[in-house]
């Protein structure tokens, strides 16, 4: 199972593979040949100067949620509600949460998940249907170790009243053999037997939950694991999910397509800003960097 910031960022980099292409339309739709020139205004701040690649964006999760929303009354007014503009908001914060090392728990994570998933549902990004399937893994795990902790817990309880039980009917055949053997004149080792039990009873019952380190049984399928979580367990589940190693597979291919396409996008913004001529050297000054060699002095 991921952790919650390694799920964090596998959210974030599904919502960059949706969200790019829809940004980028809706800002061609408003600006058409100014929309990358508009975009970087909203990175004009030395604060926000991290989305900014010279004078290329970097669209990542950071860079897309904070065009949407310094875009929002002009471009993406009219197809979004103010729901949505709380959802730009809200993952807003918790990237930036995220990017500054906070810790998060399963409600955050999870908050995280629905809201991203709420926003590629409503641009009708084709990661919408992988981001729900995520959200709804993360609550199964999250159930399922809920579950194990509650049964290892009272497996420990039942245990603990087992021992206690024990050590009952062992303290009143012991009392009871002294008494028939040396009568009521022995009750000072009979009050003593009946003290030790009691308190080896007090300490078996307070005795905190024992911790799972090292090699131990697994309370599921029987098997000897090393940690908390079971491998074996885990890939049975996947196993009787259908399409978990596809689904993977896709997210994979779709995150890398999009790193693709950016580093694509960026090398051209950059290649359509560099300068044709020199002010000074003109075209074969300039040719002449490009293939390596320095031109005469003058």
């Amino acid at each position: 199972m991921l952790s919650e910031r390694e799920s964090i960022g596998q959210t974030l980099d599904l919502l960059t593979a949706g969200l790019y292409p829809y940004v980028e339309q809706e800002l061609k739709r408003v600006y058409q040949d100014r929309w990358h020139d508009v975009a970087l205004e909203s990175f004009r701040d030395d604060r926000t100067a991290s989305g900014l690649r010279g004078d290329v964006i970097r669209w990542d999760a950071h860079a897309l949620l904070t065009v949407m929303w310094d875009q929002w009354n002009r471009v993406f007014r009219q197809q979004l509600s103010l729901a949505e503009r709380s959802l730009v908001a809200e993952l807003r914060d918790y990237r930036n949460r995220w990017a500054h090392q906070a810790r998060f728990q399963f409600d955050d994570t999870y908050r995280i998940l629905d809201s991203a998933a709420r926003l590629l549902t409503a641009i009708d990004a084709p990661q919408a249907p992988r981001m729900h399937r995520d959200k709804h893994d993360l609550m199964r795990a999250h159930f399922n170790q809920e579950a194990r902790t509650a049964y290892k817990r009272a497996r420990i309880r039942r245990r603990k009243w087992k021992d206690f039980l024990v050590y009952a009917i062992c303290c009143a055949s012991i009392v009871f053999t002294i008494l028939i053997f040396f009568g009521s004149d022995a009750w000072f080792l009979a009050l003593f037997v009946v003290s030790v039990f009691v308190y080896l009873a007090g300490q078996r019952l307070l005795a905190p939950p024992p911790f799972y380190f090292g090699p131990h049984e697994c309370i599921n399928c029987h098997r000897i694991i090393y940690g908390e979580d079971c491998p074996y367990c885990e890939n049975v589940q996947k196993a009787h999910q259908p399409g978990v190693a596809e689904a993977e597979a896709e997210a994979a291919a779709e995150a890398e397509e999009a790193a693709v396409a950016a580093e694509r996008l960026a090398d051209e913004q950059e290649a359509r800003r560099t300068p044709a001529f020199n002010l000074r050297g003109g075209a074969s000054e300039t040719a002449a960097a490009s293939a390596g060699h320095r031109p005469p002095p003058r």
